[in-house]
């Protein structure tokens, strides 16, 4: 039999090349393979007939550029200014409505000549589909607390460096940080609910049914929508869900006459909040306090060294030519150079990003397909070396209607990064900033040192480059069959690998003197040149299958059912090549064969794979939509544990009550839905456990051990790590109690939902005698509870051709460590180890004014002198901080630290506004924290330099302190006095309820001015049928109470990477339609 297009039983052999086509996804058009064998008796002409009409809105106001199509062929036209149309269509053709915002809308010609259609918003329609675990649900029917994004919310917001970028505090549950604004190392993190495990607490991403970790990877313009599983609703993933889940769909092909779209984008990235550095003028009187300060006399060398900088400012002084003025001091030294230099000014600069992105979508009934493909680039604001991040994305989605019951659809994604970094830039980065008198170059240009200081930007402009390029392809098929109206099946292979391939070369710099007429005789870079790569490569495979049925019996009893199966298997290959020493002048091309080595050395290769097994499934049933219920179940298998703990059972359950389908509240004409919702559920987590942890690890060492005659045995022990076979799944319980409410015809809409999780079985440390050895294995004898709420408000009304809407979303999320297998040593600053506090918290000494007085002085220094363990000096001064002796015992103690905070911020909101009028379209949005404390300590102290003025004589520091030092007629100042003496500042700038700040902030995260062109214009060119400019800005305003120079939204470790100023930016971006 034959078939219009798509011929199955003649040609065999094109029929097999048709179906290997399908699944590859490379059969973007059916014409390929359509039969051309008809004679003209089989081609039947089709009238034609004219169609006209009025489309208009909810209210009856006349929608203008309305895209009116027929399925299935080429004809389209748009409405006018007054919502007309008029098209010519075959007879029996369908046509399809469709407007931005608006509900799609489809429907048969038959005998009609004239047709007028009213379409609803999206926020009106009840029966809008979600995307929940393995399939689809209506929104009126869900139990669960799950948070619907539209690529809305996502559209227009600039050149993104990851699509969390446009959701920062957008979604209520959803906390989205972010450590770095360098290109490509900006280190997003998102917590759904906040931390639940001492462990891993990321959520499980899923991208059109196949698990990926790709996230900031994707093309934000291909999101169709997010869909964040927050609770119970999660169970249906298991093992993987306890940070929750992300359901991402992309863009799908949509049948009708071929459109092409366009958006471009250019952004200007200004630099933003950083510290400002004292100017020369400041230093020195700094400089001369510090060595007053601290009882130096006039012949102190430092003190003569600011006399000759004020002296000789804006000169130099070549000791190649002229005698040094310090006898015996500043003998390593070439010349003296005093200029004014901002530091700031001269690493950090503006820059600008762009996008372009092109889609091509269309198709026929029975066969659809859109290509899109991307070209990101993204600048940085670090004027010196190669430093920027470009991204390549290409998507092919092809959907095929193979018979009435059978369709298949292929998804196949290519994505690029090549990012490029200085090698050294953590030299450059860091909080030892010299001082202002310092050129950044020699007088000819070249890079300057002042005896074993070299200036920083010359580490990132000839400090070598550090190159990655990481390439990933992801394919899923999907195929699904309907047996008949109540049941189906559907099956997934997906097929994610990704390549990274790390090129590291540093250089050894050469210095001069700032005549740029000799090298230096001490060179700055102590380093020795290397070259470093590394490769990896990560396969992943998962195959799921899933039946589902659906039956309603008696008109009022909605059944379904879903029963499904899943493997996932991960395979991960790394090897590292390193090289030191290359000799100078030879440039790594394609790799170290040309590279003259005196040392190297291969790492590697390192090789694991993992698997996971899982069954699942969902029950659901609803009594006339009104009365809701269902349970989610799934057991998984993983290698990771050992036979006897590889498989566990998790299981969720949730309810929904629609009040406003009670007659009672019917009768209050009120509410136009609210819904009533409950859940529990248990869902695992795997954070914590290695792969084979539940091996045990030897190492084979040849000629290390005893010494029999002339030769060394070989021996056999342990890696450093025991292994423990009773390890199992963390299992964390969820509760939810939720509320979804519309009023005044759903103009007015909402949520509200309280939460609270529990652990008790985390995984920690144990802590064993000593004599142990190795390190002892983690055990399940942990616990760990969070909870807090959320919510959202949204009102959106239309008032003649005045459309408008504000809203806002709130969370609070917080946490406790209630069990960590007992005390533990009290220390201060960012801990995650003290039962019954949260995770990240802080801890330090309670702040009690500044020493005033000589009596003051010696009555605290009698107290506790003698009675600390907190290294005081014993020559403290007036102006020094004073701390408390909380626990009332006569000394201070680290018994006496308190609590002071998280640096995790237990709240985040926002609150947005928009409005559209004539073609015209505004949009604000403002997102902040509250209830975060930030101790700028970095790791291992390296922020000290940035908290500590002055810290260093020969250094220069930021300029908060100017003007606001403890001096007997300033008792008031912020900081204490200035000194270079270790022990006092260390004593004065421990963490305390003194040192840390607080993180709230508010801030303009982005506000957005368009204008969309008529359609009755466009409609002229006979090619364009949508047109769109815009100017958007990003973070262009805050406050907080931060004083210390840095952006609020800023890491406690502002060295390296962390030292990026985050931007203020502006785009002008441009979107059309073909």
């Amino acid at each position: 039999m034959k078939q219009r297009g798509l011929i199955f039983n003649s040609r065999p052999d094109k029929t097999i090349a048709l179906v290997l086509g399908l699944m590859l996804g490379l059969c973007p058009v059916s014409k390929a393979w359509a039969d051309t064998n008809m004679n003209d008796s089989q081609i039947v002409a089709q009238t034609q007939k004219r169609v006209k009409g009025q489309v208009v809105d909810a209210t009856g106001e006349p929608l203008i550029g309305v895209n009116i199509s027929v399925i299935g062929g080429t004809e389209g036209t748009i409405t006018d200014i007054d919502g007309n149309y008029s098209i010519n269509v075959p007879a029996k053709a369908k046509l399809k409505f469709s407007y931005i915002g608006y509900k799609e809308q489809i429907v048969e010609v038959a005998t009609q000549t004239v047709i007028n259609m009213k379409l609803q918003e999206d926020s009106e329609v009840l029966d809008e589909v979600v995307v929940v675990g393995y399939g689809t649900q209506k929104k009126e029917s869900l139990t669960g607390a799950v948070t619907v994004v539209s690529d809305k919310m996502i559209k227009d917001k600039g050149v993104l460096a990851s699509p969390a970028q446009a959701l920062q505090g957008q979604v209520p549950g959803v906390i989205i940080t972010r450590n770095s604004s360098a290109p490509g190392d900006e280190s997003w993190n998102m917590k759904l609910r906040g931390s639940f495990s001492k462990n891993n607490s990321d959520p499980l991403i899923i991208i059109d049914g196949v698990e990926s970790d790709a996230f900031s990877q994707i093309n934000p313009s291909d999101i169709e929508s997010i869909n964040f599983l927050k609770d119970a609703s999660a169970a249906i993933y298991g093992s993987k869900a306890a940070g929750g889940v992300v359901l991402i769909q992309t863009k799908k092909a949509k049948s009708g006459k071929a459109k092409i779209e366009y958006s471009g984008s250019v952004t200007a990235k200004l630099v933003g909040l950083q510290p400002t550095l004292m100017s020369l003028d400041e230093w020195c009187d700094a400089a001369t306090q510090v060595r007053i300060n601290d009882g130096f006399k006039s012949d102190d060398k430092w003190l003569q060294y600011v006399a000759l900088a004020k002296a000789y400012r804006g000169h130099y002084i070549d000791l190649d030519h002229s005698e040094n003025p310090f006898a015996t001091d500043f003998h390593d030294v070439d010349d003296f150079v005093f200029f004014d230099t901002d530091w700031q000014d001269i690493l950090w600069g503006t820059t600008a990003s762009t996008s372009h992105e092109l889609s091509v979508s269309g198709g026929t009934e029975k066969n659809t397909y859109r290509l899109s493909a991307r070209y990101m680039y993204d600048g940085s604001n670090l004027k010196w070396g190669n430093n920027n991040n470009q991204r390549y994305n290409f998507r092919l989605t092809n959907n095929f209607q193979v018979t009435d019951a059978f369709n298949i659809e292929s998804v196949i994604a290519y994505n690029r990064q090549d990012q490029v970094a200085p090698t050294q830039i953590n030299k450059a980065l860091t909080s030892s900033v010299q001082q202002p008198g310092f050129p950044s170059s020699t007088i000819d240009g070249k890079p300057y040192s002042w005896g074993s200081w070299g200036a920083p930007n010359w580490y990132c402009e000839l400090g070598g480059d550090n190159n990655l390029r990481v390439s990933a392809i992801n394919i899923s098929e999907t195929l699904r069959y309907k047996f008949n109206k109540n049941f189906d099946a559907v099956a997934t292979m997906g097929y994610n690998t990704s390549t990274s391939i790390r090129d590291i070369k540093s250089e050894a710099i050469d210095w001069y003197n700032y005549a740029g007429t000799r090298k230096v005789i001490t060179n700055p870079e102590k380093s020795e040149s290397f070259y470093n790569k590394t490769f990896s490569r990560t396969d992943m495979y998962t195959l799921n299958a899933y039946l589902n049925w659906h039956k309603t019996l008696a008109e009022k009893h909605n059944l379904a059912a879903m029963l499904g199966v899943q493997y996932s298997f991960k395979d991960y290959d790394y090897t590292a090549t390193n090289a030191k020493n290359i000799l100078p002048s030879l440039d790594v091309i394609n790799g170290i064969g040309e590279v003259t080595l005196q040392n190297k050395d291969k790492n590697g290769p390192e090789r694991y794979q993992e698997a996971l097994l899982s069954y699942f499934s969902r029950l659901n049933y609803n009594y006339m939509s009104k009365y809701l219920l269902e349970g989610n179940f799934r057991y998984d298998g993983s290698s990771k544990f050992q036979p006897e703990n590889r498989w566990a059972f998790f299981w969720g359950v949730s309810g929904g009550w629609r009040l406003s389908e009670e007659n009672f509240m019917k009768n209050l004409n009120l509410f136009d839905e609210l819904k009533l919702r409950l859940s529990y559920g248990t869902v695992g987590n795997q954070g914590g456990i290695d792969r084979y942890d539940g091996v045990q690890l030897y190492d084979f060492s040849q000629n290390k051990g005893a010494l029999v005659g002339d030769n060394k045995l070989s021996y056999v022990n342990t890696n450093g790590k025991l292994i423990s076979l009773d390890r199992t799944w963390e299992t964390i319980q969820n509760y939810n109690i939720g509320l979804d409410f519309g009023l005044f015809d759903n103009r007015l809409t909402g949520t509200a939902e309280v939460f609270w999780k529990v652990c008790n079985n985390m995984l920690i440390d144990v802590t064993y005698p000593a004599i142990l050895g190795d390190k002892a294995p983690t055990a399940n004898v942990g616990s760990f509870n969070a909870r807090g709420w959320e919510g959202t408000i949204n009102w959106a009304e239309k008032i003649g051709k005045i459309s408008y809407h504000i809203g806002g979303t709130f969370t609070y999320a917080t946490n406790k460590l209630t069990d960590n297998g007992g005390s533990v040593v009290i220390k201060e600053g960012v801990r995650s180890d003290r039962e019954g506090y949260p995770l990240n918290s802080v801890f330090g000494l309670k702040y009690c004014g500044k020493i005033q007085t000589e009596e003051q002085l010696e009555k605290y220094m009698k107290r506790y002198g003698g009675n600390n363990t907190l290294d005081m000096p014993s020559a403290l001064r007036l102006g020094d901080n004073m701390f408390e002796d909380v626990n009332r015992d006569g000394k201070l103690t680290e018994a006496d630290y308190v609590y002071l905070g998280t640096d995790d911020p237990k709240i985040s909101f926002s609150f947005n506004g928009g409005m559209e009028w004539n073609g015209f379209d505004v949009s604000v949005v403002f997102q902040g924290v509250g209830k975060r404390t930030v101790w700028r300590d970095g790791d291992n102290s390296s922020n000290i330099n940035w908290r500590i003025p002055m810290r260093q004589v020969y250094m220069n520091t930021t300029n908060q302190s100017v003007g606001n030092v403890w001096s007997p007629d300033n008792p008031n100042a912020h900081y204490p006095t200035y000194t270079s003496v270790s022990q006092i500042n260390n004593y004065n700038y421990r963490c305390s309820s003194w040192s840390v700040e607080d993180g709230s902030y508010l801030r303009l995260k982005n506000i957005t001015l368009g204008y969309t062109i008529p359609a009755t214009l466009l409609a002229k060119t006979k090619v364009i049928s949508y047109a769109r400019v815009y100017v958007t800005g990003a973070d262009l305003w805050e406050t907080s109470k931060i004083n210390d120079g840095w952006d609020p939204e800023a890491s406690r470790k502002v060295s390296g990477y962390g030292r990026y100023p985050f931007t203020r930016n502006v785009t002008f971006g441009l979107n059309l339609t073909f």
